[in-house]
């Protein structure tokens, strides 16, 4: 737990990620009536079962979201074996630059489900599901990547870089109704109970590295963490090159004591389904819309620290670039780029505060059409947009759906988005009593040497559950 804020500092110039457990919902399956888990996608969907249930191994899915992959920072050393990070001397500054963006984007979610179950009851279709989640959201401009590169006598103006973490208990209940043959809709209330927050924001940060004597730096700053038990620990007096002391956060002083429960709140799943087939006789034609997780979390105890945006000397950076030995080791590059990155930010303890958060909410529009002479054949159109400030992304995909069979179905789909274009899949195998799932929103793609995917944008997913009775809609 003590080197968290400092990777977190670090990984501003360094992306070296290997997978994260990545759980949210899969979009590949959005279009699959025999899916036990489609009210996660949309809380209006019914299931083609009298109900189902399901336990851990339900839904796992392992990945990452980006737009920036191991390719991008780790490179094969020029001057033997190995690996070694884009600051190496002899990666050229355009080689080095050409993969990063200009807002530099990884994100994860997790959810595991202890307690997954739908039924009809009540005139409609029920879920209850009790399971923890969290996500995880990292931003870099360009601008800090082109700093530790290429340190120049100029200006700098970087903005919108920062990190968040939140992992959460959720008890869900939802419900959906039929209102009549065209329209049914749906919803889902949640009750959240807070594990841990932590959030680090960089509102700007100017450098002038005009006058090769003395550098000035303007940085506004701020970290919260939101864990029960928390302390920054003793603080660590510092002398900058013109001689003034001064006090910042040791970050390798944090600790931990007595961790649990920090925070309560709720949210809200909302959906409808539209069959225009019913409504204006346009067989086949389906349009459909969700917002997930429209909610926040209020944490009792948050340990805050932020510095006061006064100009000052800076003479970190100065040995930046890694020579051959040691100092080609990534641990080493991690800490001396950690170390200077801290010493910037020369954050201060300001106490303890609450604070509410927001989840992150998540808006799906769709529209699918069955073909009318064989209705086990549709196609799908999907826009899935997170909605979450600097870590918001969006993604359009097509997909083809086959359903030969009541216990077979499978699903192809290629989409594009903010963080690039994908292909995913589905096949989801339900005969009464049993479901097995397994499928992918992006496919991983090709591997290094070391076995590590080259993209940032990857998963799989798969999961086992018990459907109740026989399938309840016509095909």
């Amino acid at each position: 737990m003590k080197r968290i804020f400092r990777i977190a500092f670090a990984i501003s110039a360094f992306l070296f990620v290997q997978g994260h457990a990545s759980a949210q919902n899969l979009s590949s399956a959005y279009f699959l009536d025999g899916y036990a888990q489609g009210h996660e996608l949309n809380p209006a969907k019914e299931y083609d079962r009298k109900g189902y249930f399901g336990f851990p191994l339900s839904n796992l899915n392992i990945g990452i979201k980006g737009n920036i992959g191991v390719k991008d920072v780790l490179y094969k050393n020029p001057n033997g074996s190995g690996l070694v990070t884009f600051l190496h001397p002899d990666i050229s500054i355009d080689e080095a630059m050409s993969g990063f963006k200009n807002n530099n984007k990884m994100l994860s979610d997790m959810r595991i489900d202890v307690i997954n179950v739908g039924f009809h009851a009540f005139k409609g279709y029920n879920t209850i599901n009790v399971g923890v989640r969290s996500n995880f959201g990292f931003n870099a401009p360009y601008e800090i990547f082109e700093l530790a590169k290429n340190l120049s006598n100029k200006d700098y103006d970087i903005s919108d870089f920062g990190a968040t973490a939140m992992a959460w208990g959720e008890i869900g209940l939802g419900h959906s109704h039929q209102i009549n043959k065209a329209w049914r809709i749906g919803g889902k209330f949640k009750l959240l109970v807070g594990g841990a927050y932590a959030k680090l924001k960089m509102d700007n940060l100017s450098l002038n590295l005009q006058d090769p004597n003395q550098w000035t730096a303007t940085a506004n700053a701020t970290v919260e963490a939101g864990v029960k038990g928390f302390t920054w620990g003793e603080t660590e007096t510092k002398v900058d090159n013109s001689g003034n002391t001064y006090e910042r956060i040791d970050f390798d002083n944090m600790d931990i004591k007595n961790p649990g429960i920090n925070g309560f709140g709720a949210a809200f799943d909302l959906g409808f389904e539209w069959d225009l087939e019913q409504q204006f006789n346009v067989k086949g034609l389906k349009v459909s819309a969700s917002i997930l997780d429209l909610g926040f979390i209020k944490w009792k105890d948050v340990a805050i620290a932020r510095n006061n945006g006064d100009p000052f000397t800076f003479d970190g950076f100065n040995d930046i670039k890694v020579k051959d030995g040691s100092g080609t080791k990534i641990d080493d590059q991690i800490d001396k780029l950690g170390d200077d990155l801290e010493d910037l930010y020369r954050l201060q303890d300001e106490g303890m505060k609450s604070k509410s958060t927001p989840l992150g909410a998540t808006l799906n529009v769709a529209v699918e059409y069955a073909l009318p002479s064989y209705r086990h054949l549709k196609f799908g159109f999907l826009s899935t947009t997170r909605i979450q400030g600097v870590y918001s992304w969006n993604e359009e995909r097509l997909a083809v759906t086959v359903s030969p069979a009541k216990m077979f179905e499978v699903s192809a789909n290629a989409g594009v988005g903010t963080l690039g274009a994908n292909v995913g899949w589905i096949i989801n195998f339900h005969p009464r009593g049993f479901n097995l799932f397994f499928g992918s929103d992006h496919c991983i793609g090709k591997f290094s040497k070391q076995g590590v995917p080259l993209r940032s944008n990857y998963d799989f997913c798969m999961g086992i559950n018990h459907p109740i009775g026989k399938s309840r809609i016509k095909k």
